[in-house]
C-alpha cells in the first residue's frame, strides 16, 4: 500500500466521504471512470479533511464494504439490512491502528469485548487487500472451521455489493480454500488479480497451515482457541522484505472464548518481541500489552456525536461537523457492566458472573478468564495479588551451595520470573527465592514439607514449561514464629542444563531438611536425589493413592503420578480447600461474624496467584502442581510431630474408611495463622 509520506493527499470536504450519497455517472460516460479512479485513490491511500487525516480503510470501510446491520424499520422492529457499517468510535479507533500498523510495517494484535465489530472488520480488512492489491494473497485463518466459517461468509456476500467497477468474478469460489478474484474472458481465459486464501490452524494441530504463502493481508481469528504462534512464525518467512514486513499481521481473539489461550495471553504481554505494535496499559503505563478493547465499547453504551467533537475540535477542520459518529459513553458503560456483574453476584451464578467480566472486560486481564475449567476462586487469588503488589512485598533471591558439610545461602544477583506466561526475552535462570530462612541449622524433621514439579530436558527450548519446587511450612506451638502453615521458599527455574536445576532443588529441600513429594512421570530429579543419597527425603509412593484411584496401576518407589483424573481433581481440591479456608474471624458485640479472613492471604507468591487465576486443564500449570503437590503431602503428615495447638485425628486414619471426599470434610479445621493476626 502506498502510504501517506510519499503522495500528496486530496483534501475534501465533509460531501466527499459519502460515496453512497453520490450519483454515479453514467456507465458509458468518461466520468464513471474518473469516478472510480478518484474513489479508488481515497480507498489506497485516505484523505484530508481540514487537518485531519481520514485513513483510507475506514474509508473503505464506511463507504464501500456492506454488511448485514441492525435496523429500527418504519414499523418500529429491529430487523438486519445490508447497508455501508456505522461510523462509531470501535471503526475509527481501530482502522486507525491497523493503518499505523501498516506503516510501521508492524503487526497487531486486537482483544477485547464480543461484538465489537470483529468480524466486521476482518472481513471488509480481507476484501480491501483483495480488490485492490494486484496479485495479493490475503488470507483469513483460524483455530477452527466454524468460526472461519462465519468471517468467509461475510466477505462472500459482501463482495457481491462492491461496486460494479471494482468488482472481480470469481475464477475458483471455494470457501474452504481459495477464492481467486480476476476476469473470465469470453474465449474461456480465466486471468487471475487477487486471491484469498482460506487456512484451518486446527487449535494448533496445523502448524504449517500458512508456511510457504505470501500474504499481502493476514487475519487470524480467535487467537484464544488454540495454539497459533508456531503457525504465525512459520508464516512470517514469506513476508518478510528487506525493507521490513511486506504484511501486518492482524490477530484478534474476544472475552470468552479463551479457551486455551497461553499463546494468546504470551503474545498479549509481549508484543514488542514479535514485532507487534505496543500500547500502555490505562493504569499502569509501565505495563506493556497490545490492543486492548474494553468494556467501554459496547455496543449499549454509544451516544451520537460528531468526528469534530469526538477528536476535541481540531483547529481547521470544520468540516468534521457534519460527519456523525457514534461514541462510547463510558459511564454509561461502566454502570452497565457493574450493574449486571452486581446482578450476577447477588444471584450467586458464579459462571454468569465470570461471563460478564469476560464478555465485558474492564481491565485486559479479564480477557482470560475462563469458568469452564478454571476451579478456583478466581477473585479471592486477584484480590491478594493486588495487595502484594500494592506493597511490593518480595522474597531474598539466592543461591544455594555446600559449604562443607552445610548448605549455605548467597545472595543472588538473578531475578526471579515474574510473568505468567513467560515472554521470549524472561530469563529463566531464575534463583531460589526465601521468604523465611530455616528456623535452624538442621530444623526438625517434618516442619517442612516440598512438592516438585520437574520439567522434561528433552522439551523444546521454546517451551513455557519451568521445574518447580514449593517449600511448605507446617504448624507448630510458636508463637514468635509469624510463617506457618504456608509456604516460606520457592525455586520456578529452567536453567540452560537440567542437572543444574536438579541439584539447586535438591539443595533446597535438604536446606530445609524436607519431605519431598515429588511428581514421578519424569524421573530425572528422583534420580538425581538418589544419586546424591538424599533418597531419604523422597516421599514413597503414598498409600492413599489406592483410596484416591483404586484402579491405579502406578508402581514406583517414590512419588505420585498425576496421569489420572482423579488424582488431579484432589490435588485441585487440597490447593482450593487451602485457599478458601477460613482462617481468622472479626465479631461485633452481637457475636455475629462482620469479617473473615481466608487461607489465600497465605500465599505470598503473586504468580503462582497468576497461574491460579488464568488456570486451564491444557496449560503448563507447574506453579500449582509443585504446591499442590506441598499441601498434600502437609495433610498426610497432619498432625505434626511434636508440640500442636490441638489434638486433631489424621486425615489418614488406619483401618478406617477415608473421609477423604466426604462433602463435609474440613482438612484445614481449626488452624489459626499468625501471619495476619
Amino acid at each position: 500500500m502506498v502510504t501517506t509520506e510519499k503522495i500528496e493527499l486530496h483534501n475534501l470536504d465533509f460531501k466527499d466521504w459519502f460515496i453512497n450519497q453520490k450519483r454515479i455517472p453514467d456507465k458509458n460516460s468518461e466520468e464513471y471512470d474518473q469516478f472510480f479512479d478518484f474513489h479508488k485513490e481515497l480507498c489506497l491511500n485516505g484523505f484530508m479533511m481540514g487537518n485531519t487525516y481520514i485513513n483510507p480503510f475506514l474509508y473503505w470501510h464506511t463507504n464501500i464494504w456492506r454488511t448485514e446491520v441492525d435496523i429500527i424499520d418504519e414499523r418500529g422492529y429491529i430487523s438486519q439490512k445490508y447497508q455501508n457499517p456505522y461510523l462509531r468510535d470501535n471503526e475509527w479507533d481501530v482502522t486507525n491502528e491497523i493503518d499505523k500498523a501498516q506503516k510501521e510495517k508492524k503487526g497487531l494484535v486486537i482483544l477485547g469485548i464480543r461484538r465489537f465489530a470483529k468480524s466486521v472488520i476482518e472481513s471488509s480488512y480481507i476484501a480491501w487487500g483483495a480488490t485492490f492489491d494486484e496479485n495479493s494473497q490475503n488470507i483469513i485463518a483460524g483455530l477452527n472451521a466454524p468460526d472461519i466459517k462465519l468471517i468467509t461468509d461475510k466477505i462472500d456476500k459482501g463482495l457481491n455489493f462492491i461496486p460494479e467497477a471494482w468488482r472481480w468474478q470469481r475464477i475458483e469460489d471455494n470457501w474452504k480454500n481459495q477464492v481467486t478474484l480476476g476476469i473470465k474472458t469470453k474465449a474461456g481465459e480465466r486471468i487471475p488479480f487477487s486471491s484469498i486464501l482460506i487456512r484451518n490452524l486446527d487449535e494448533g494441530n496445523n502448524e504449517e497451515a500458512i508456511a510457504g504463502t505470501k500474504p499481502r493481508k493476514l487475519i487470524i481469528d480467535e487467537i484464544g482457541k488454540g495454539s497459533f504462534l508456531r503457525g504465525l512464525q512459520a508464516a512470517i518467512p514469506g513476508f518478510t522484505t528487506p525493507f521490513g514486513w511486506g504484511c501486518s499481521p492482524i490477530l484478534t481473539g474476544t472475552g470468552g472464548d479463551m479457551k486455551k489461550f497461553m499463546d494468546a495471553k504470551t503474545l498479549m504481554f509481549d508484543v514488542g518481541a514479535f514485532n507487534f505494535l505496543e500500547y500502555n496499559n490505562a493504569k499502569d503505563e509501565k505495563r506493556i500489552h497490545g490492543l486492548f478493547i474494553g468494556h467501554k465499547y459496547r455496543m449499549e453504551a454509544k451516544k451520537p456525536s460528531t468526528l469534530y467533537d469526538y477528536l476535541g475540535n481540531p483547529i481547521g477542520s470544520e468540516d468534521l461537523k457534519n460527519i456523525p459518529i457514534l461514541v462510547s459513553d463510558e459511564e454509561l458503560a461502566t454502570k452497565i457492566t457493574d450493574d449486571n456483574l452486581d446482578r450476577a453476584k447477588k444471584s450467586g451464578d458464579r459462571v454468569a458472573y465470570l461471563k460478564e467480566k469476560m464478555y465485558y472486560p474492564k481491565e485486559v486481564d479479564d480477557i482470560f478468564l475462563n469458568e469452564d475449567t478454571n476451579i478456583f476462586d478466581i477473585e479471592i487469588a486477584k484480590v491478594q495479588k493486588s495487595k502484594l503488589l500494592a506493597v511490593d512485598r518480595k522474597g531474598v533471591p539466592v543461591v544455594l551451595q555446600h559449604d562443607g558439610e552445610k548448605i549455605v545461602h548467597k545472595i543472588s544477583d538473578k531475578l526471579p520470573i515474574t510473568n505468567f506466561p513467560l515472554k521470549n526475552s524472561d530469563d529463566k535462570d531464575a534463583p531460589v527465592v526465601i521468604l523465611e530462612f530455616p528456623n535452624q541449622e538442621v530444623p526438625e524433621y517434618g516442619l517442612y514439607v516440598a512438592g516438585v514439579d520437574p520439567y522434561r530436558q528433552g522439551q523444546a527450548k521454546y517451551s513455557s514449561s519451568l521445574g518447580a519446587v514449593y517449600i511448605y511450612k507446617r504448624m507448630h506451638e510458636i508463637n514468635s514464629e509469624k510463617f506457618q502453615d504456608m509456604f516460606v521458599a520457592y525455586y520456578v527455574a529452567r536453567p540452560g542444563k537440567q542437572e543444574t536445576w536438579n541439584e539447586q532443588a535438591r539443595l533446597l529441600c535438604k536446606y530445609y531438611n524436607a519431605r519431598v513429594l515429588c511428581e514421578n512421570d519424569e524421573m530425572s530429579f528422583i534420580n538425581h536425589m538418589i544419586a546424591k543419597g538424599d533418597s531419604h527425603l523422597l516421599e514413597v509412593q503414598p498409600e492413599w493413592l489406592k483410596e484416591i484411584s483404586p484402579n491405579t496401576t502406578q508402581k514406583r518407589d517414590f512419588g505420585i503420578s498425576r496421569s489420572s483424573s482423579k488424582i488431579i481433581n484432589f490435588l485441585h481440591s487440597c490447593l482450593k480447600r487451602y485457599m478458601e479456608e477460613v482462617i481468622k474471624k472479626e465479631t461485633d458485640e452481637n457475636g455475629s461474624v462482620i469479617k473473615e479472613e481466608l487461607g489465600v492471604k497465605r500465599i505470598l507468591d503473586p504468580v503462582l496467584l497468576e497461574e491460579i487465576i488464568q488456570y486451564t486443564e491444557d496449560m503448563n500449570a507447574d506453579r500449582i502442581v509443585a504446591a499442590e503437590l506441598a499441601i498434600a503431602q502437609a495433610m498426610k503428615m497432619d498432625p505434626i510431630i511434636g508440640a500442636v495447638q490441638e489434638e486433631r485425628k489424621s486425615i489418614y486414619p488406619k483401618k478406617t474408611k477415608s473421609k477423604l471426599f466426604s462433602r463435609n470434610s474440613q482438612m484445614f479445621t481449626n488452624r489459626k495463622s499468625k501471619l495476619f493476626s
